[in-house]
């Protein structure tokens, strides 16, 4: 998964959970690849994410996202109800990504010490994850990434690298 904790997407897809939560909450306040995935390919991101929470078995499907980008919300809100999927905006906080904060703020249960969202019911997918399997179930393979270059650099920007692509 794209999300930067590790933790097998496969596991997770493989899971049955009453609540799949797409992760769109960018943890650091200096990236921006969430927000560009969600802007340039919303339709694929809320795909990919119907077809999980359809294979999860869930009640509930919902992406989730800062309320501070009202820039792409009316686009997000168009997809999700189109597919049923619920938004869910939240403030901007820090650590608002971070899943197990995610899942107390959309489902109101915590998530134990030392535990997984699914301890409580809930699969967490990142967002550009979600648009790559989109990709996936289009027979498209995984070849580049999206990632913030940000800090101290002159232009920051978000670019679409090939896998492998040395910094």
């Amino acid at each position: 998964g794209e999300g930067g904790a590790g933790f097998p997407s496969h596991v997770k897809y493989a899971a049955e959970a009453d609540t799949v939560i797409a992760n769109g909450c960018e943890c650091e306040p200096l990236l921006h690849t969430d927000h560009h995935i969600m802007a340039n390919h919303a339709e694929s991101v809320v795909k990919a994410l119907s077809t999980l929470g359809k294979t999860a078995g869930a009640t509930r499907t919902v992406l989730s996202l800062k309320s501070k980008h009202t820039d792409i919300i009316p686009i997000l809100r168009q997809v999700t109800e189109a597919y049923g999927v619920e938004l869910f905006l939240l403030d901007d906080f820090y650590p608002a990504g971070d899943e197990q904060i995610l899942v107390r703020e959309v489902t109101g249960r915590s998530v134990p010490p030392l535990g997984i969202p699914l301890n409580v019911g809930a699969v967490v997918a990142n967002v550009g994850t979600l648009a790559d399997v989109s990709a996936a179930l289009e027979g498209k393979p995984y070849t580049h990434k999206f990632l913030t270059i940000t800090g101290e650099v002159q232009n920051p920007v978000v670019v679409r690298a090939p896998l492998g692509t040395a910094l």
